[in-house]
């Protein structure tokens, strides 16, 4: 059963160095466009409309105007009159208090702030356009808008970072009261990025792996539950929606650049945005098998500190988790990297660390 959507806002007002994501950048007349686009596909696929968690991404969200932002928003009521989680992302340069009272008035509840640093000299150097200031006060307009669940974004091993430069960082984000959850990922170079064309080498393994451990030690000092291999979250603000991925629930994606998946078949929309304005119907489909789905499961749940429920494996694939990987469930059990703790099969800390490592095993 359909639980959550996707909504992928393809525009930018600038590119970051290091983003290789399906966007563009903000043109008021082509996203004027793209939100008709958005109209006729979201009638035409005629999805359920009791959706748990609704999540608007990009791109980014908050480069639309105030009255491109409500539009979108209405367009998506029907879907909205059920959710527990209603999130947007938004950058800290182009939020403002219309933008959030509009999201306010719709029923959004979350906010997830690309901050990546709170390092003018990094933020700069990955060519954001906002500062620590600026961070400060969006904070306080998320806040003043009534949204109180927000979520920020930082990266590590970014260009020059240093140990010290991160410690700070996670400090600042962490005494902060207003900040609920913390998502954090280290820098991947892409190769269509600004990044990857410069040739910008990423830091090594070994300064990436000390990086982690500190983060993995820091954030549960000040109250933030390492649950999720990349998220931090206070009690009660683990991410709604991103769970609904990690447990391999169905998902909607709508627009050009979104995903999904839904009865056994995952799609990915490509970045097209002209084919999806002129209503050119452009998926990639795949049909998942069941052992497709079986190790996706897998893959997806040994995510999460909680990890895997064994009796939902079971009820879903009709086969018994522990039998049919028995050896690769033995075989990270011995390495100290996986649990069976009743119903669950969990993953240890350094399971999550090395979590690559422990899917090996399941693909033999």
């Amino acid at each position: 059963m359909l639980k959550a959507m996707y909504v992928h806002v393809p525009f930018c007002d600038s590119i970051c160095a290091y983003c290789d994501f399906g966007r563009c950048k903000m043109q008021p007349q082509l996203a004027d466009r793209w939100l008709t686009a958005i109209e006729r596909e979201l009638l035409k696929r005629q999805l359920p409309t009791a959706i748990s968690t609704l999540y608007i991404g990009g791109g980014t969200p908050s480069a639309l105007s105030v009255k491109q932002l409500d539009t979108l928003l209405t367009l998506l009521d029907d879907y909205a009159q059920q959710t527990e989680e209603y999130s947007v992302e938004a950058n800290p340069e182009n939020l403002s208090l219309e933008k959030l009272a509009v999201m306010k008035a719709h029923g959004v509840n979350r906010i997830s702030l690309g901050v990546q640093s709170f390092n003018d000299q990094l933020i700069k150097r990955i060519e954001r356009h906002h500062d620590k200031k600026r961070i400060d006060q969006a904070l306080d307009q998320i806040h003043e808008a009534g949204i109180h669940n927000i979520s920020i974004d930082l990266m590590y091993g970014l260009p020059d970072q240093t140990i010290a430069m991160l410690m700070e960082d996670l400090n600042i984000a962490a005494n902060d009261q207003r900040i609920k959850h913390i998502s954090i990922y280290s820098l991947t170079i892409e190769e269509h990025s600004k990044f990857g064309r410069q040739k910008i080498v990423p830091c090594d393994n070994e300064l990436e792996g000390t990086m982690y451990e500190l983060i993995v030690k820091t954030l549960p000092e000040y109250g933030y539950q390492h649950y999720e291999i990349s998220n931090f979250a206070k009690p009660g603000y683990e991410s709604k929606h991103n769970q609904m991925y990690w447990r391999y629930e169905d998902y909607a994606g709508i627009g050009c650049g979104a995903s999904g998946k839904e009865n056994h078949i995952r799609y990915d929309r490509p970045f097209q945005l002209l084919n999806y304005l002129n209503d050119e119907e452009v998926f990639e489909r795949f049909e998942l098998s069941k052992s497709d789905e079986m190790f996706e499961f897998i893959m997806m749940g040994l995510r999460m500190k909680q990890g895997i429920s064994l009796s939902r494996f079971e009820a879903l694939f009709q086969c018994s988790l522990s039998d049919v990987y028995a050896s690769a469930i033995h075989q990270n059990i011995a390495r100290g990297w996986l649990l069976i703790e009743g119903d669950s099969l969990r993953p240890s800390e350094a399971g999550m660390t090395f979590l690559n490592d422990v899917l090996m095993a399941f693909m033999d």
